[in-house]
């Protein structure tokens, strides 16, 4: 994937790295498709399960067992024949951070705590913009990383918690509507980011909850100490 990635030529030049093809990266990734972004990255180890369909729009019943970047990348193709789409079948780590050098925006649609910690990570490694989303029952929340000029995930979570201590959504269930709408939120930010215009989220982290039907952004701010883009992490990546 790396030198398809690196080489990809597009319809306008943008390139989109969608990791985790789930709830929030569905969307996300039909979004950018049909609003003409040039080549779209997708992420993602794991095969369709039926309890996908009812939240992962680009799957249907008869892809029930079938790898999810396989199905995702016919699907995007079909709605835009010119798109150009690499697929990366295989879980993110920390390791990976050379995939995203092959784009200019990354969106993280994982579900897990410690995988948003890694995508974290390789963003402010290589200098990539980030588009954070999580999503859990029916809350979700959004930051964009414009690393070593906002803060980033790590500045503000710090670290993992223990891994029994905050469930995956796959664990805790998640409603439909609420990783449609955070996915969405994620590509309309990307956009921006791709066409230059100012993010609405970086240093500010929008949560929503839909039982309540509250939204709320709260302003954040880069933390010196941050082990991923703070002072001494600075030091220790420069040439």
């Amino acid at each position: 994937m790396t030198s398809r990635r690196a080489n990809a030529q597009s319809r306008n030049g943008s390139r989109a790295l969608v990791i985790g093809v789930g709830g929030l990266g569905c969307p996300a990734a039909l979004a950018l498709a049909r609003a003409g972004v040039g080549t779209l990255g997708l992420v993602d180890p794991d095969r369709v399960d039926v309890s996908n369909l009812h939240r992962q729009p680009i799957y249907g019943d008869a892809d029930v067992g079938r790898f999810k970047v396989e199905v995702a990348a016919e699907r995007l193709r079909e709605i835009a024949p010119a798109l150009e789409v690499v697929t990366e079948r295989a879980t993110f780590t920390a390791r990976d951070a050379a995939w995203l050098e092959g784009f200019d925006v990354v969106l993280d649609g994982t579900d897990t705590i410690a995988a948003k910690f890694a995508v974290n990570d390789a963003a402010v490694a290589v200098g990539r913009p980030l588009v954070h989303a999580g999503a859990i029952g029916f809350r979700a929340q959004l930051l964009t990383v414009l690393p070593r000029r906002s803060a980033c995930y790590r500045c503000i979570f710090e670290e993992p918690p223990p891994a029994d201590d905050v469930p995956s959504c796959a664990d805790a269930g998640v409603l439909g509507p609420v990783v449609a709408l955070a996915g969405s939120l994620q590509a309309a930010e990307a956009l921006r980011l791709l066409h230059a215009r100012p993010p609405l989220f970086a240093d500010r982290l929008l949560t929503i909850d839909l039982r309540d039907g509250t939204w709320r952004s709260v302003p954040v701010a880069s933390s010196g100490f941050c082990a991923a883009c703070g002072d001494a992490a600075v030091r220790r990546s420069a040439p």
